[in-house]
C-alpha cells in the first residue's frame, strides 16, 4: 500500500490478468464445493487465460513471498492487499515458485486447484505438494518448495507486544525534537514517546477517547478523530520526520487492546479504504463473485496487519474528517412539520382500491416467471447441502447429521413429488440421479429409501402413460424417457411385469418397445430372472436379451436354450440369430436336436439367417449331415441342411456335397435322387458365390 511509484505497473496487462484470474479461480476453490458453478467457471477462465499466454511464452512463473506475489521478481503492487491473504497461505505450505508450462491440460489445471486445497497438515503427511502433483500424472505445472533450511512460523498466537519490539523502527529522532511537546485535544503529545513507548501512548489515547467522549459518539469514533488530529499535527509541524512519526502513531494503534485495536484498524481505518477501491465498481462485484474485490464485499480474512500498512491507512485518513452523527431531536416539538396536501388523501385512496381488471392483471404479473425459478433455485440448493452434510472438520454426533441428511432428502422427495405432478420430467431426472449418488455408510439406507419411493410403480406408471401419449422422439417423450432412463434398472423391473400382466396385444407391443430402449443396460438383472415360472415372462425377458446384439446376452440365452416351453426356445433362436457370430453360431447349432420338429428346422434356416459366420461355420451343418440316415422321417432335415449349406458353405463344403452323387443299389433311389438334386443345386449356389463374391464369406 506504498504512495511511490508501484514497481508492477510496469508489468503487461497480459501478466496482470493471468495472476488476477489465478487468484480468483484459487479463491473461488476455497470458498466453494466443487459442485457450485463458481467454482467451475473460475478454474475454466483461469485456464482459458493462462492457455492465451501460453501462446506467446513457453511457460508462466508466479513467485510466492510471505505476503505478496512477484512475476520474474517483480512485486505485483496492484491488489496487493486483496492477494495477500492467499500469497501468505501458499507461503505457510511451502510454495516459492508456481510454473505453468506450455501443454497444459485441463486435467492438470484441475489437480492443481484440488491440491491447494488441502491443509498444510495434509500436504506435510504426503511429502508436499510436488509429490502429490507428481502422484497425480501432473507433469506440466511446477512447484518449487522452500529448501529443507528454511524456516517459516506463523506468529498465531504471538502477542502484539512481541511483534511491536520485533518491528521497531531503526530510525531515531533528534534528541531536540524527541524532547519536543504538541499540544492538542487536552493533551500534550511528546515526540519521543511514540518513539520509546508507543503502547503507553496508545492507552493515553484511549483514556482520552473515554473522557471527550461526546453524547452520540462511541469510543471507536473519537478515537479516530484523535489518531487523526495527532496526524495532522505532525504533517504540520514535522514534514521531514513524517514517516518516522506515523510509525510510532502505528505502532501505538498495534498496541491497543484487541476490542479497540480491531475496531480503528479493520473497521476504521481498512473500511475507508475499501470504501474507496469498490465505490463505482458495483457492477463489477455483483457480474462475478469470487472476484478481486470479494475479501472487501465479504470481510477480511488476516489480521497480521504491520506498522508499514498501518502507517500508510494513517496518513491517508489523516486527510478527512470524521463525520460525526448529528444528534436526534430531543423533543417532538424540535420536528419541521409541514401540512399535507389536500388531495392526499384522495390520492391514497385511488391507490388502494383496483378495478377487478387491474387485480388480474397485477395478478398476472406476479406469476410470470417465479414458480420456475424459485423451483430450479430451491433444487439446486438442496443438491449442494447433499456433501456438505458431513463435514470432518466439525465433530457433530453421527444421530444428527443423519437426521440433517434425512431432512435434505426429505424436501428433495418433496420437490420431486411436485415436479412429476407438473410433468417436469427433466427437474425430476436430476434428483433421481442425485439419489443414486454415493454416500457415507451412515447415509445410505436413507438415500435407499428416496430411490424406493422415486422407483414406485405408480409414478412409473403415470411416467408411461405420458411417454406412449407423446409422438415418439418429440421433446415431451424424450423428457418423459430421460426420467425413466435415470433409474433404469427400477424402470425395467416394473416394465417387466407390466409387459407380462398386459392382455391387449398392442399395448403389450408397445410396451415391450419401451423396455427394449430401457432395460438394453440391465442384461445380468434380467438374465438373474429367467429362472421365473410364468413362461410368458421369461419369453419378454428372452425377447429384451435378443435385441441388446451382446455377447454378454448369450450366456443368458444358453441357460434359456434348453427350457421346457417351446414359444421360450423360439425367442431364443430369434434372439441368436439376431446376435449373430460364431458363438450364437454354436449355440443355434445344439437346436438341431431339439425335440420339437419346428424348431429344428427353424434352426437349421437360422443359419442362412444370421449374421457375422464365414463359410468355416458351415461345418455345424456339416456335422449333422455326417450322422443323419436315409430315412422319409428324416429326409425333410436333409434336404433343408443341404439346402442351408448352398447359401453359407464354401469350397471344401462343395467337395462334401459330392458324396450324395452316388446312387446305392440296396437304399431308397427316391430318397437318394432327392438327395442328389438338392446336392448338386447347393453345390451349383456355392461355385457361384465364389466367382461372385469372394470365398464363401457373407
Amino acid at each position: 500500500m506504498s504512495e511511490e511509484a508501484n514497481p508492477s505497473d510496469a508489468l503487461s496487462a497480459d501478466v496482470l490478468d493471468v495472476i488476477r484470474s489465478l487468484v480468483t479461480a484459487i479463491r473461488a476453490v476455497k470458498l466453494y464445493p466443487p459442485n457450485n458453478p463458481v467454482y467451475s467457471q473460475s478454474v475454466q477462465k483461469c485456464r482459458e487465460t493462462l492457455a492465451r499466454f501460453l501462446e506467446t511464452a513457453s511457460e508462466f512463473r508466479l513467485g510466492v513471498q510471505k505476503s505478496v506475489f512477484t512475476y520474474l521478481h517483480t512485486p505485483i503492487g496492484k491488489d496487493a492487499q486483496l492477494n495477500k491473504a492467499i500469497a501468505q497461505d501458499l507461503f505457510a505450505k511451502g510454495i516459492r515458485d508456481i510454473v505453468f508450462c506450455e501443454g497444459m491440460t485441463a486435467k492438470e489445471m484441475q489437480d492443481f486447484f484440488e491440491t491447494l486445497t488441502l491443509s498444510t497438515e495434509e500436504m506435510a503427511m504426503k511429502s508436499g505438494i510436488s509429490s502429490i502433483l507428481w502422484e497425480k500424472g501432473v507433469s506440466n505445472i511446477k512447484i518449487i518448495e522452500a529448501g529443507l533450511d528454511e524456516v517459516i512460523t506463523t506468529k498465531t498466537d504471538a502477542g502484539w507486544a512481541e511483534r511491536k519490539r520485533a518491528e521497531t523502527p531503526s530510525v531515531a529522532l533528534d534528541p531536540s525534537q524527541a524532547r519536543e511537546k504538541i499540544a492538542f485535544s487536552g493533551r500534550t503529545l511528546v515526540l519521543g514517546d511514540l518513539m520509546t513507548d508507543p503502547a503507553g501512548f496508545g492507552a493515553g489515547m484511549v483514556a482520552l477517547a473515554k473522557k471527550t467522549l461526546g453524547e452520540h459518539e462511541n469510543v471507536e469514533d473519537r478515537l479516530l478523530a484523535l489518531y487523526q488530529e495527532a496526524g495532522r499535527k505532525i504533517q504540520a509541524g514535522h514534514p521531514d520526520q513524517s514517516d518516522t512519526l506515523f510509525t510510532g502513531l502505528a505502532e501505538s494503534a498495534l498496541s491497543l487492546e484487541e476490542p479497540y485495536r480491531e475496531a480503528l484498524i479493520a473497521g476504521k481505518l481498512y473500511a475507508s479504504v475499501d470504501s474507496e477501491n469498490v465505490r463505482g465498481r458495483e457492477d463489477q462485484i455483483e457480474e462475478q463473485v469470487p472476484n478481486e474485490y470479494h475479501e472487501i464485499v465479504t470481510g477480511r480474512f488476516s489480521n497480521a496487519w504491520t506498522a508499514q500498512q498501518v502507517a500508510v491507512l494513517l496518513k491517508k485518513s489523516t486527510g478527512k474528517k470524521t463525520a460525526v452523527p448529528s444528534p436526534p431531536p430531543s423533543s417532538p416539538d424540535a420536528l419541521s412539520a409541514e401540512a399535507l396536501p389536500s388531495d392526499v388523501s384522495e390520492i391514497v385512496r385511488e391507490l388502494a382500491e383496483y378495478t377487478p381488471k387491474e387485480m388480474e392483471i397485477l395478478k398476472a404479473m406476479s406469476g410470470v416467471g417465479m414458480e420456475s425459478d424459485i423451483i430450479e433455485a430451491a433444487v439446486s440448493t438442496l443438491i449442494s447441502l447433499i456433501p456438505l452434510v458431513k463435514n470432518p472438520r466439525h465433530a457433530v454426533p453421527d444421530d444428527k447429521e443423519v437426521a440433517l441428511f434425512a431432512g435434505v432428502i426429505r424436501q428433495l422427495e418433496d420437490m420431486q413429488s411436485y415436479l412429476l405432478k407438473k410433468k417436469d420430467y427433466d427437474r425430476a431426472s436430476l434428483i433421481t440421479r442425485v439419489f443414486h449418488m454415493p454416500v457415507e455408510a451412515e447415509f445410505k439406507p436413507r438415500m435407499m429409501e428416496a430411490l424406493k419411493k422415486t422407483a414406485s410403480r405408480t409414478f412409473i406408471n403415470s411416467t408411461l402413460a405420458d411417454l406412449r401419449s407423446c409422438t415418439k422422439g418429440s421433446p415431451e417423450y424424450v423428457s418423459a424417457y430421460s426420467y425413466l432412463a435415470s433409474m433404469e434398472r427400477e424402470a425395467t423391473e416394473v416394465l417387466l411385469e407390466l409387459v407380462a400382466e398386459e392382455t391387449d396385444k398392442t399395448a403389450r407391443l408397445a410396451l415391450l418397445d419401451i423396455l427394449k430402449d430401457v432395460g438394453k443396460n440391465q442384461i445380468a438383472m434380467m438374465g438373474e430372472r429367467l429362472s421365473d415360472d410364468r413362461w410368458y415372462f421369461v419369453r419378454n425377458i428372452v425377447s429384451v436379451l435378443g435385441e441388446t446384439q451382446g455377447e454378454q446376452a448369450l450366456i443368458f440365452l444358453q441357460r434359456a436354450a434348453e427350457h421346457k416351453n417351446v414359444k421360450i426356445r423360439e425367442e431364443v433362436l430369434k434372439g441368436l440369430i439376431t446376435i449373430g457370430g460364431k458363438k450364437a453360431a454354436g449355440l443355434l447349432a445344439k437346436f438341431f436336436k431339439d425335440r420339437d420338429p419346428a424348431i429344428q428346422s427353424m434352426a437349421i434356416r437360422g443359419f442362412t439367417e444370421i449374421k457375422g459366420i464365414s463359410g468355416g461355420d458351415a461345418e455345424h451343418l456339416v456335422t449333422f449331415l455326417e450322422g443323419r440316415s436315409l430315412s422319409k422321417r428324416d429326409q425333410q432335415f436333409t434336404l433343408e441342411a443341404i439346402r442351408a449349406l448352398g447359401k453359407v458353405g464354401n469350397p471344401a463344403t462343395g467337395e462334401f456335397l459330392k458324396r450324395y452323387n452316388r446312387v446305392r443299389w440296396w437304399k431308397s433311389r427316391q430318397l437318394q435322387v432327392e438327395l442328389r438334386v438338392a446336392a448338386q443345386r447347393a453345390m451349383d449356389e456355392i461355385k457361384r458365390r465364389q466367382v461372385d463374391g469372394g470365398p464363401g464369406k457373407r
